[in-house]
């Protein structure tokens, strides 16, 4: 700033000064001076206080004290430029003076006006620029960042100012660096790039920016990121370097932290999946390279959850580290073991010179995870599932071979848990299978591709359809075929979208029956079945309500079928669904019943109306003992229980007509009739004529006759027609189940030597499920022990061979068909 009029103040006790320097000032060519006088310090400091000054002549001599110290007073009071003024000027007197804070010194009375100009300028000037100084000084050593300077001339560039902060960052006083050149902090383990940008930015003097290792004065190593830039002249001329440095170790902890857990598993320590696809990627590339294989073990804790649940979430993550160190050790060193998550973990084995070596791993890491963990006093036993893919490397995306391991790891739980699988190809055309039916199952409901079927149900004692079963049906575009629901519910039910199919369903069916009632057509039950997935979720029952509402239809027109599995998964809460739908006035049947694993103290608690037997019993119902046993042990529990049973999968009169004898209450199958689109099962049930079960006449004296040689039956027949018997024949097993199913018949003839079923293997099952006939075998051919141990167990009641007394077979059936009356009669004696 340009300096043109002052105000300067004149410390002097002899008045005369005053004088002359007033005139000095006035006669000053460039500057004007505006001079104020003090005659003592006390009014001098009075005057600094309350008045503005640019600068400040003091008389050496002052109050009794010398202008020296009357300097240090004044500068207490304010800090401005001072010129001494004394009678005698000395080399020892300047040096006191600037020394001391003194701007200049003045000698009385040989100095002109254009000196004191010059002394005033100067002293300004000097005192704004140290003002600067010091002001750069004090901000350099407030800086937080360390600054350290260099000189650029001097031999080895030693160091000529460092601030605060460069001795709390590297521990070093400012005493013990200066005149050092700065490689003393470097770190010997320093990266070779550092250096190299550093040199070349001496060389060049240019400004670089970098971040290097260096060593505090303790040993110590932080992380320096520094700015080094050379300080050149007013010429261009570069005589000094300053460096900025900022300890960043703190930063770089943190920054090595975040990338550690972005790709680690925190709990763990494992890389995580982000790691484990860049491990992959290298081994994939490592076993190409040297035609090695890389091997990938996808493994699955057995039954983790349960113990999260039982005990723990803090146990449970014990025992995931637990068990990761468990799987490390059976790895090598250079392999990769990753937790995805959860109870998860992917091993990755590179450079296999042997396949078979994933075997021995996989076996290995079994047998560790059965072994007891002890955490917290409990004692906790785990098996694992493990998934197994294999490649040479040669893959498009290494990813896929985690997917890989995943499908076999699913197939061994399938398998029983506790083992290890191999990924094929197969497996994985069926994971592709499903994936394109899901996609599938989408656009047909978006297209309403779906197609309600109905199948009539029919009462055993009146003959009517009391009711119609609504049954799902896909059409395959292009072609009458479907595809079957098993292809399609249970991918339907893991992906959730059997909820809105299931929805649909009951909404058309409902709406279907309340239009067959509306018509006048029938007053029937829609029987619909139950999704697992449907009936779990928490709006299932107001789901139906919502149907009802919709549809018009009254609640007690819909029967709901629901699997066994579906109620016991979770029986308090399936009871409580069904006491709901009870309160609506919903029916409710217990479809497929003998296929699941019932609890009967839960059976007896259900609200449900009806029990369907699963066809799987009823195909063989005729010719099997153990189905006709189950069967009828299920009617006659189902009675006591006060329930209705209903058999599906009846196809033929001989199934229809052993039902009838159990007492069986309604029927659904073929024989009736087949599943039928809505318009045609609407045509059936107005055509539909019942025939009521009749009263049994007096039952005649029946035989049944088997053999595979029809003229062996010819001669039996023309034999035993004088005696007035109903004459019933069979040439094979298969035959006569079915007559034995349709008729009461009190005495079986059979051969003994037939294809598929001999006669005593036959008797044996006929007395299973006809204990009351009278079995005998005739036959040419003794076959002693099968006979003996026919008699023995009371499969056959007479052996008899062939060629026969026709006199004598006569007089055996005669006795065998008047035990059979004798039996009946105790039978009926004992009733009285």
């Amino acid at each position: 700033m340009p300096i043109n009029n002052l105000t300067v103040l004149l410390v002097d006790d002899d008045e005369d000064d005053w004088f002359i320097a007033r005139e000095l000032a006035a006669e000053m060519p460039l500057l004007k001076a505006d001079l104020s006088w003090a005659r003592s310090s006390a009014q001098a400091q009075e005057l600094l206080v309350n008045n503005d000054f640019d600068v400040v002549l003091v008389d050496y001599l002052l109050d009794g004290m010398n202008g020296v110290e009357l300097l240090g007073k004044l500068k207490k009071t304010k800090d401005i430029p001072i010129i001494l003024l004394t009678g005698q000027g000395s080399a020892e007197l300047e040096n006191k003076a600037i020394v001391h804070g003194a701007a200049d010194y003045l000698i009385k009375g040989q100095f002109s006006a254009e000196q004191l100009q010059r002394c005033l300028r100067y002293a300004i000037d000097r005192h704004r620029v140290n003002q600067h100084l010091y002001l750069y000084k004090r901000a350099l050593d407030a800086s937080y960042n360390g600054v350290v300077i260099a000189d650029a001339n001097a031999e080895d560039m030693p160091i000529v100012y460092v601030n605060k902060s460069f001795e709390r960052i590297t521990g070093y006083y400012a005493s013990e660096v200066l005149g050092k050149n700065c490689r003393f902090l470097q770190c010997k383990a320093q990266d070779d790039s550092a250096r190299q940008i550093m040199r070349t930015a001496l060389s060049t003097k240019s400004d670089c920016h970098l971040v290097l290792q260096n060593v505090r004065k303790d040993g110590s190593v932080f992380w320096n990121n520094l700015y080094l830039s050379p300080v050149p002249d007013d010429s261009g001329q570069v005589n000094y370097y300053i460096g900025i440095q900022n300890d960043i170790t703190e930063q770089k902890r943190y920054e090595a932290e975040l990338e550690y857990n972005a790709s680690h598993d925190l709990l763990t320590g494992l890389p995580n999946r982000a790691l484990l696809q860049d491990r992959l990627s290298q081994s994939c590339q490592t076993s190409q390279r040297h035609g090695r294989s890389v091997a990938v073990l996808f493994i699955d804790l057995d039954g983790f959850k349960l113990v999260n649940d039982s005990l723990g979430h803090a146990t449970g993550d014990i025992l995931l580290i637990e068990v990761a160190a468990r799987i490390n050790r059976q790895i090598r060193p250079g392999d990769t073991l990753a937790r995805l998550g959860g109870d998860e973990f992917v091993a990755v084995l590179a450079d296999l010179a042997h396949e078979e070596d994933v075997v021995l791993v996989a076996e290995r890491i079994l047998e560790e995870i059965t072994k007891v963990f002890a955490i917290h006093e409990h004692e906790i036993h785990l098996t694992a599932s493990i998934g197994i893919s294999l490649s040479d490397g040669n893959v498009d995306d290494p990813m896929q071979l985690i997917q890989q391991a995943d499908l076999a790891m699913y197939r061994a739980k399938a398998m029983g848990h506790n083992t290890y699988q191999w990924f094929n190809q197969e497996l994985d055309k069926a994971v592709g299978k499903q994936l394109n039916m899901r996609n599938q199952i989408q656009k047909a409901l978006a297209n309403k591709e779906f197609q309600l079927y109905y199948q009539p149900q029919i009462d055993a004692r009146s003959g009517k359809v009391t009711a119609i079963e609504a049954l799902l049906r896909w059409p395959q575009a292009g072609n009458d075929e479907f595809i079957t629901p098993a292809e399609f519910i249970p991918i339907a039910e893991e992906s959730g979208q059997i909820v809105p199919l299931s929805e649909w369903v009951f909404e058309q069916a409902c709406i279907f029956n309340q239009q067959l009632q509306q018509q006048g057509v029938a007053e029937l039950v829609v029987a619909v079945n139950v999704s697992s997935t449907h009936f779990q979720r928490t709006d299932f029952v107001a789901t139906i309500e919502q149907v009802l509402q919709t549809s018009g239809m009254a609640a007690q027109f819909l029967e709901l079928e629901i699997t066994e599995n579906v109620l016991f998964d979770h029986s308090e809460l399936a009871i409580h669904k069904l006491q709901q739908l009870k309160k609506l006035g919903v029916r409710v049947s217990i479809d497929d019943f003998g296929t699941g694993f019932s609890s009967l103290n839960y059976l007896k608690r259900l609200p449900i109306d009806k029990i369907k037997i699963d066809r799987s019993f009823i195909q063989e119902i005729i010719r099997d003992h153990h189905d006709a046993a189950i069967t009828q042990g299920i009617i006659n529990m189902a009675h006591l229980l006060g329930l209705r049973v209903i058999a599906e999968g009846v196809e033929t009169e001989a199934q229809l007509a052993f039902l009838n004898k159990t007492l069986c209450d309604e029927y659904q199958g073929f024989y009736f009739a087949k599943p039928m689109p809505a318009l045609q099962v609407q045509r059936f049930l107005q055509a539909f004529s019942h025939s009521p079960k009749t009263k049994e006449q007096t039952k005649p004296r029946t035989i049944l006759l088997l053999d595979d040689e029809q003229n062996i039956l010819h001669a039996l027949v023309r034999l035993l027609r004088k005696d007035e018997y109903q004459l019933l024949c069979a040439n094979s097993a298969e035959e006569a189940f079915e007559l034995l199913a349709m008729h009461d018949i009190q005495v079986i003839l059979s051969d003994q030597r037939m294809p598929q079923m001999n006669g005593t293997e036959f008797l044996k099952v006929v007395k299973q499920l006809y204990p009351d006939t009278i079995r005998i075998v005739l036959s040419g051919y003794t076959d002693l022990k099968s006979v003996t141990d026919a008699i023995n167990s009371g499969a056959i009641y007479k052996f008899i061979t062939k060629p026969w007394n026709d006199a004598e077979l006569r007089k055996e059936i005669q006795q065998a068909f008047l035990q059979v009356e004798r039996k009946a009669q105790a039978g009926r004696g004992d009733l009285l």
